[in-house]
């Protein structure tokens, strides 16, 4: 008889996805709370439980621990499957919606890690191109989000200023103007963000 596969992880990788995991958290409160610099691979054992040559055979350099960081938080905010939701979307304001409530989803789960990744960059050269880099995948994203709706556009938008417009609307810096700076709340972000880039960008109804 054939024996039947459950689909469980074994009990060796839960423990090294759990290990990765607490290294991970541990990390992000101290790069919070002592800058990126100023925290060591020890301080992050020491905070995670675990000895410090286990984060090294975990992660290897702070640098991997804050891509990790971060690669947690967007995909806790669901940010490549709403660009792939988007770009399935044939009508263009329906469309902008989604962009707009990606971008709300993205900062509001944001929880300083974009202010821990900027600390970063400006002590550590190779986390400073890490995030160029992530600000230049962010960009060709967006610039994307018009394919396929060209023909939708106002006469007076190029695909490429479109790009332009969604890229600086769906800015942390807005979203913070507002939601901190305003006291608006995320549902009013969403909505006023889906209806300016709708005003701005699609041909009238």
């Amino acid at each position: 008889m054939k024996e039947v596969k459950t689909g469980r992880v074994p009990l060796r990788q839960r423990q090294a996805l759990e290990t990765r995991r607490a290294i991970a958290h541990a990390a992000r409160s101290l790069f919070a709370e002592r800058g990126y610099a100023a925290t060591s691979i020890e301080a992050v054992a020491d905070e995670a439980g675990v000895a410090a040559r286990t984060v090294y055979a975990t992660f290897g350099t702070k640098k991997v621990i804050l891509g990790a960081i971060c690669e947690e938080w967007l995909a806790e905010a669901g940010v490549m499957e709403s660009v792939v939701e988007s770009m399935q979307e044939p009508d263009l304001r329906r469309r902008l919606a989604l962009v707009a409530r990606s971008s709300r989803r993205q900062w509001e789960s944001e929880r300083g890690v974009r202010a821990m990744l900027e600390g970063a960059a400006a002590s550590d050269a190779e986390v400073a191109r890490m995030l160029a880099g992530w600000k230049e995948d962010r960009a060709r994203s967006l610039h994307s989000l018009v394919v396929g709706v060209e023909g939708d556009l106002r006469s007076d938008i190029d695909p490429e200023r479109a790009g332009a417009i969604i890229r600086a609307l769906t800015g942390a810096e807005v979203y913070g103007e507002l939601i901190v700076g305003e006291g608006w709340s995320t549902d009013e972000y969403e909505l006023w963000l889906a209806g300016l880039l709708a005003d701005l960008l699609a041909r009238p109804q």
